[in-house]
């Protein structure tokens, strides 16, 4: 959602979450803009995204991606809430909402249904990081929602390596605040490794069961799947519904098809094509 007034006060000189990035990034130009800022540079003029379709869009969505979490997984408390961090003075996150079960904070956001999640993760990590180390939480939740698609839930912990550097770049950024000095350039830091574990799962017999079946009736799924289109497609429009052969294709209120096997002792009033 767009900051109110009271979040903007709330924020107004620390370094906060969304403006982190540029410093594991090692973006020389943002982090000279975000130094203008910080300082109180005159000239300095603050980027108008209220006419970024992208921004407003993840403003608008912000809200049912958090209700939809909720909804699925668990409540969601402290929503928009401006968070100082525990022992730096100049540092805050303002939080999407938090997850008491875990606990940790909540992020959403709405990317491009085009790009990789891999690359979102990694822009948005620095983000997750900095929350992580405002709230004194060691979890969050990142929320997805790529293109039109229901949001991709991920629990992202917290890389100590990682968060370190994040506090060591930050803390060197507002000494160069703090003595009116231009930022030296930085380079940038890969995000932590997936703390995924690949498997070799040879001599577990239930997999071994699994995988025989999966592998002798894929290619009689693909037929099942196939014959149940083409079911549909020749029933004529007008039918309530269609049997024949052991199969029965029934429309709903809808209009939807569905196709199930027939039950041959329920009468049905049936009209031969």
């Amino acid at each position: 959602m767009a900051l109110t007034e009271t979040q903007k006060l709330a924020r107004e000189g620390k370094l906060t979450a969304s403006r982190i990035g540029c410093l594991m990034a090692g973006d020389k130009e943002r982090i000279y803009e975000l130094w203008r800022e910080m300082v109180g540079d005159p000239l300095y003029k603050e980027p108008d995204l209220s006419e970024i379709w992208a921004v407003q869009l993840g403003v608008a969505t912000e809200r049912l991606n958090l209700d939809w979490y909720e909804r699925l997984h668990s409540p969601v408390s402290r929503r928009g809430e401006v968070v100082n961090h525990p022992e730096y003075l100049w540092a805050a996150a303002t939080i999407d909402g938090f997850d008491v079960s875990l606990p940790g904070p909540v992020e959403a956001k709405h990317v491009s249904g085009f790009e990789k999640y891999e690359q979102v993760l990694a822009r948005y990590m620095p983000q997750l990081h900095w929350q992580m180390e405002c709230t004194g939480t060691k979890k969050c939740v990142f929320s997805v929602i790529q293109g039109a698609r229901q949001p991709f839930v991920e629990i992202v912990e917290y890389d100590q390596a990682y968060g370190d550097e994040l506090i060591s770049r930050a803390q060197k950024f507002m000494l160069h605040v703090i003595a009116m000095t231009p930022p030296v350039e930085l380079d940038p830091v890969d995000q932590p490794a997936s703390a995924l574990v690949d498997y070799d799962m040879t001599g577990n017999n239930h997999w071994a069961a699994y995988a025989k079946d999966w592998l002798e009736h894929q290619n009689a799924a693909k037929l099942f799947k196939n014959a149940e289109t083409q079911l549909k497609e020749i029933t004529p429009n007008d039918a309530r519904s269609a049997t024949g052969y052991g199969v029965l294709v029934r429309r709903d209120r809808a209009l939807r098809l569905s196709v199930r096997p027939d039950d041959p002792d329920k009468p049905v009033s049936k009209r031969k094509d």
